[in-house]
């Protein structure tokens, strides 16, 4: 019988501006911790997010001295991922490199909720460089989402709709269409740029440019924060969005109002005006939801839920285990736009 110890977890969670992989043991102890880039599924080509999970599952393998062999469970948090299609290819991929695995994957939304409420029932809302809302009762089978469509017509209250409107703010000003913003300094400066003229070449020709633009989000934060005018309303609006999403799902979830948590995941809600404008608003919170601001990495969603899928229990110690590893090391939820 193999011992905790010598089984391999392994655990994704991949971002619309970076990928993590954990591989751990049985008992909770993180081996090897990689970061990558992103892995979704509907803003890179196939082929390169391939190419990206098998550097990061080679490396992490060789850097937490296991073989594939070794890896009992693999679960896998990709952004962009809630189609068949799209899970089958990824399993099939992951399978070829971890033959003796069960792999599953899920939206990193699913995951970002696990890591929030140890993989029971509740909702959670991801704005990073994208946004999604969506309700997940593993027990019942129960899923709804509201959001998740993507930069082109969706991702409302996002990181990248918070960056694009700063952008639109500015050039419009640039214009004389509206009135001089703060932001118009705040931009060029995060960018490294002289003059709003620059901003065509620095953006449409950026390698990642949905991430180029959710990076902008905090000029908008700060600015709010000083008074700007534009820079409260793009707040403001970008709450009101995603409370719209919140509320959705929840009416879906949940028709017979249960109360329930509410995680909240991604960058955007690492600023504390943000978080404070949403949390605050009268439709947030007349409904019966207990706002949690996750303040684990999304990976650690994956972790749990991979314990679980190796047959294993998920124990307070683990638990614990796995928080204090995140915490010693600095890591949170809100690193990068993710």
């Amino acid at each position: 019988m193999t011992h905790k110890r010598d089984k391999r977890l392994l655990a994704v969670d991949g971002g619309g501006t970076k990928t993590l992989l954990w591989v751990g043991d049985g008992e909770g102890r993180i081996l090897a911790k990689i970061q990558g880039e992103s892995t979704n599924l509907k803003s890179r080509p196939w082929s390169d997010v391939a190419g990206e999970l098998a550097r990061l599952v080679l490396e992490g393998l060789e850097s937490s001295g296991s073989t594939a062999e070794q890896v009992d469970a693999a679960v896998l948090g990709l952004a962009g991922s809630d189609r068949l299609e799209d899970k089958s290819r990824v399993v099939a991929h992951m399978s070829s490199m971890l033959p003796e695995s069960v792999i599953s994957v899920h939206n990193d939304a699913i995951t970002a909720l696990a890591a929030g409420t140890f993989g029971e029932q509740g909702m959670v809302l991801i704005s990073g460089t994208g946004s999604i809302c969506c309700g997940f009762d593993p027990a019942a089978g129960t899923y709804v989402r509201a959001g998740g469509w993507g930069y082109v017509f969706g991702d409302e209250g996002s990181g990248f709709a918070l960056g694009a409107a700063a952008l639109r703010a500015v050039v419009r000003a640039f214009d004389g269409r509206a009135a001089g913003t703060s932001l118009t300094d705040k931009v060029l400066a995060k960018l490294e740029l002289s003059k709003p003229e620059q901003l065509v070449t620095a953006i449409y020709e950026a390698p990642y440019m949905r991430a180029k633009v959710a990076s902008l989000a905090p000029a908008v934060f700060e600015a709010a924060r000083e008074g700007d005018g534009q820079g409260r309303a793009i707040v403001k609006e970008a709450v009101r969005e995603l409370a719209e999403l919140v509320a959705a799902a929840y009416a879906r979830f949940s028709p017979e109002r249960r109360r329930m948590p509410l995680v909240l995941s991604g960058g955007v809600f690492s600023d504390a005006l943000f978080l404070k404008e949403f949390s605050n608003r009268s439709d947030i919170q007349s409904l019966p939801l207990d706002i949690r601001v996750l303040n684990v990495p999304p990976v650690t969603g994956s972790y749990y839920m991979a314990v679980r899928q190796a047959g294993l229990r998920l124990t307070s110690d683990m638990i614990r285990r796995i928080q204090l590893q995140c915490k010693t090391e600095g890591e949170c939820n809100h690193d990068t736009f993710s």
